[in-house]
């Protein structure tokens, strides 16, 4: 059974100094792949906290039996590489504070060296179908060094930082490198649209790689580009918040027995979190307001980080030094307008102080994603849920249509959104919270993951064949062989095959040498022709008149029998096994959507986002018609978009459905079918006949599922000559 190979910059435990015992590691990382519920085996390959005894690693247990492996790198080496160089130099440039930014080529050559191990001890580690998933901006080389030793691994990677923009990523002196070591992945991965947007415009820019917002051309494939924002374990988060322990913490700490109305803020102590423009928020919301002095109070719970490093340790000092200040100013007897915890608490701790606050204030200067909002959620009382106000600079601001967002460097209007999160009314509130945990409920890890980790499946996979040219002797023999003295039916597209493409659609007129070849092909014994085009009745019944050939006019809607002559109309009378598959592929773009929902149809489903984060949903909508136009490419369907909405719905318009219609009536089994068409919708047909016909694309055999190709549209009636004598 093929396993998931999670690789990070630290296996998910540390030791315990006080128990003397492995215990399970915090972080955003964590806690989305512990929230995952997959029968899939996983490894989980990081390195090796140096006060870990070796040997206990193999005994450590997770609750989901995941295995665990390292690669050796010793304490000065991973000092250098994480601490020199990952916190001291992408850390700060990712979240656009490129002042603190120290980069030392020797730094440099630790974080190669360490993410060459990596890769070494990955290629050891893994088998030929594992699916190899690399996080985060600890590991940008490894993708390259990974598929230099072995170019057949899947491997996907995901960022958990912002991408920043291409002005700002071109500071880095090592940009080349990263982004060339990226795009030997098969999938890149980002929590928001921006951060997707950003690391195609560097690769443009910086490596002169074109792109389409969906993919691009790596040295070695194609490299899928996705958002894929992260989730938590919803309905432990809800469990845990219910709990009789949380409900214990919220009782011994007394935080429902006061009117004190409570705004919650919690993140690690980094300059990325923006505690600072909070606190000055919060200053400046009781200058402006002085009536709700005595009745407001900000927990702040500063969790440690990077402590010995001075940047942090100034930063501390900037924040217990503005939170003095407000305390000394504002506070009465009975009253302490800021609470200020530097610690790490415990879960049923946060998730009291969740339950009991009336907003929760994020605003980070720039965030991955945050996590912590979509556990506030979760947590949250039903009946008198808080308010989120969400820095519009953070991933979840993109997926949480119903918070309240803010640009925590404009304070003042910070402070004017405050009191008006304060003064929501209840039914609003309870509207809120009632969409975004909806999204949760059905947008979960588990979701996040296996969204990711089934797009690498089946990326490459796409079932195209080797492309041989059709023009060469041998070639041009072999299918002369498998036609000769055998009843064939001849499918040809119009545009672009029997007709060069035009300037202006009405002088693609077909040429008396071409009437000719048809009429000697239809001729031939047991033979039919079959013409297959986009074109209208009108015109491709003018220019085929008098030969003895079918006709599929508007791909395959309207159907012309010679022998009978008459036409019939396709259009399918009722929804057939397509309409189940769609409703399977769209559900899943209306899950990870906020705010997004489905109409059924009797013909048709229609996806809508009207009310959806912009930037976002747009950016799925196209990634669905995709996905839809690849799954249900031989079904009688359309797919299309148009304002805020993406629709597939039962059509005549796809030369797949039209081959499969028409081969059950008139063809018999044993008949060799040939097709031949330039575009994209003879790729319907071209799939639908794989392994089933001989099939052959006109022009640039690239991203096609014809087995043959013709490169010149001037060579076909030359080669349908050559095939036929």
């Amino acid at each position: 059974m093929s396993r998931w190979i999670i690789v990070s910059n630290r296996l998910p435990f540390h030791w315990d100094e006080t128990r003397e015992k492995l215990t399970q590691s915090g972080g955003g990382l964590v806690t989305a792949i512990n929230g995952v519920k997959s029968k899939k085996p996983m490894h989980w390959i990081g390195s090796l906290d140096h006060n870990i005894p070796e040997n206990l690693v193999k005994t450590y247990k997770s609750k989901d039996k995941t295995t665990f492996s390292y690669p050796k790198i010793s304490k000065n080496l991973y000092d250098s590489y994480y601490n020199d160089f990952c916190n001291d130099v992408l850390w700060p440039l990712f979240h656009y504070e490129s002042e603190l930014v120290r980069f030392e080529e020797t730094h440099w050559k630790s974080y190669v060296e360490v993410n060459q191990r990596f890769a070494d001890h990955i290629s050891k580690v893994a088998k030929a179908d594992d699916l190899i998933w690399i996080h985060d901006f600890h590991l940008f080389l490894v993708p390259k060094f990974l598929k230099k030793i072995n170019k057949n691994l899947k491997v996907g990677f995901f960022l958990h930082i912002p991408f920043p923009s291409s002005e700002i990523y071109k500071q880095l002196p090592c940009r080349k490198e990263i982004l060339d070591a990226l795009i030997y992945s098969d999938i890149v991965g980002f929590h928001d649209f921006s951060y997707l947007r950003h690391f195609a415009s560097s690769v443009y820019s910086i490596l002169g790689i074109s792109y389409n917002l969906m993919e691009l051309q790596g040295p070695l494939n194609k490299i899928k580009l996705g958002v894929y924002p992260v989730s938590i374990d919803t309905e432990n988060f809800i469990r845990v918040a219910k709990s009789a322990k949380t409900e214990l913490e919220i009782k011994r700490n007394k935080l429902n027995q006061n009117k004190i109305k409570t705004i919650l803020a919690v993140e690690r102590l980094d300059y990325s979190k923006g505690i600072l423009l909070k606190l000055r928020t919060f200053k400046m919301f009781l200058e402006t307001y002085p009536k709700y002095v005595g009745k407001i109070q900000l927990y702040q719970i500063a969790v440690p980080s990077r402590t010995q490093v001075q940047d942090y340790i100034n930063l501390r000092h900037e924040v217990e030094m503005l939170v003095s200040e407000i305390n000394g100013r504002f506070s009465k007897l009975n009253y302490v307008p800021v609470k200020y915890f530097f610690t790490s608490i415990n879960m049923n701790e946060l998730m009291a102080l969740y339950r009991t606050s009336e907003i929760l204030f994020v605003t980070s200067k720039r965030d991955g994603m945050n996590l912590v909002c979509l556990e506030y959620i979760a947590a949250q009382n039903l009946r008198n849920p808080g308010v989120i106000m969400l820095s519009e600079f953070t991933g979840a601001a993109s997926t949480l249509s119903h918070a309240t967002l803010v640009n925590p460097f404009n304070i003042g209007d910070s402070v004017r959104i405050l009191k008006e999160s304060l003064e929501k009314p209840l039914v609003e509130r309870k509207e809120n919270h009632k969409v975004m945990l909806d999204y949760l409920k059905h947008y979960t890890a588990s979701t996040w993951a296996n969204s990711f980790l089934e797009d690498l499946n089946s990326q490459g996979r796409t079932g195209v064949v080797q492309k041989v040219n059709l023009e060469t002797k041998d070639n041009l023999n072999k299918v002369k062989g498998r036609i000769k003295n055998k009843s064939t039916t001849f499918l040809l597209d119009y545009d672009g095959t029997l007709s060069p493409i035009v300037s202006r659609p009405e002088l693609a007129l077909i040429n008396q040498k071409t009437k000719q070849l048809l009429t000697t092909l239809s001729q031939r014994k047991n033979t039919d022709v079959v013409v297959v085009t986009g074109r209208d009745k009108k015109f491709i019944s003018q220019q085929l008149k008098g030969l003895k050939v079918y006709i599929a006019c508007e791909h395959g809607a309207s159907f012309y029998d010679h022998q009978k002559k008459v036409w019939r109309n396709l259009a399918p009378s009722k929804r057939r096994v397509w309409f189940e598959h769609a409703i399977d592929i769209i559900s899943q773009y209306q899950k990870r959507t906020p705010n997004s929902f489905i109409e059924k149809k009797n013909y048709g489903i229609a996806w809508h986002y009207r009310n959806s984060p912009d930037a976002f949903a747009e950016f799925q909508a196209r990634k669905l018609v995709q996905d839809l136009e690849s799954d249900l490419s031989k079904f009688p369907v359309n797919v299309s978009r148009g304002k805020k909405v993406v629709e597939v719905k039962s059509v005549e318009a796809n030369k797949g459905y039209f081959v499969d219609w028409f081969l059950s009536r008139y063809i018999q089994k044993e008949t060799e079918v040939v097709a031949i068409g330039d575009d994209k919708t003879d790729e319907d047909m071209f799939r639908y006949l794989m392994n089933r016909g001989i099939t052959i694309k006109v022009g640039d055999p690239k991203d096609t599922f014809a087995q043959f190709y013709i490169p010149e549209q001037d060579n076909v009636l030359k080669t349908l000559k050559n095939m036929t004598l």
